[in-house]
């Protein structure tokens, strides 16, 4: 399972990501990573702010989540990502995910933010199939 926690800068997604994964993991046991849109960029160097940029910052979280989540860990992510567009090509990479919006924060000139629909929040998964094959990697 990944959640991806989305909002503007400032909102307190890292915050809420934090306490989010703490709860994962000592109150209900699972294995958890936690991935942040700003040590994410520091750690990888990406520096482009574009939106070719910042569609290819979210596909590498997107592939380290990905790769988490089939090593069995829950993922937490906190990222700006202001399109649905590309919060929906990340989920494609994930066998479970939810998206939680967090309200509130600002944004740089010349950036919008798309706010999730209703729909966007409810939690999808590839299929019945994935999800039983997760939830037995996660009881390992």
């Amino acid at each position: 399972m990944v959640y991806l926690i989305t909002g503007k800068a400032g909102a307190g997604k890292t915050h809420y990501a934090r306490v989010l994964a703490k709860e994962l993991q000592e109150d209900e046991g699972y294995q958890v990573k936690l991935l942040d849109g700003d040590t994410f960029r520091k750690e990888t160097k990406n520096k482009d702010f574009t939106d070719k940029g910042r569609i290819a910052n979210l596909i590498k979280a997107a592939r380290q989540a990905r790769d988490w989540e089939w090593d069995g860990y829950v993922v937490v992510l906190s990222f700006i990502a202001p399109e649905k567009e590309w919060r929906d090509m990340m989920r494609t990479f994930w066998l479970e995910s939810r998206v939680i919006y967090i309200p509130g924060g600002t944004l740089w000139a010349g950036t919008t933010y798309e706010k999730p629909t209703e729909n966007e929040l409810i939690s999808t998964g590839r299929s019945e199939k994935w999800r039983e094959r997760l939830q037995q990697r996660l009881k390992k």
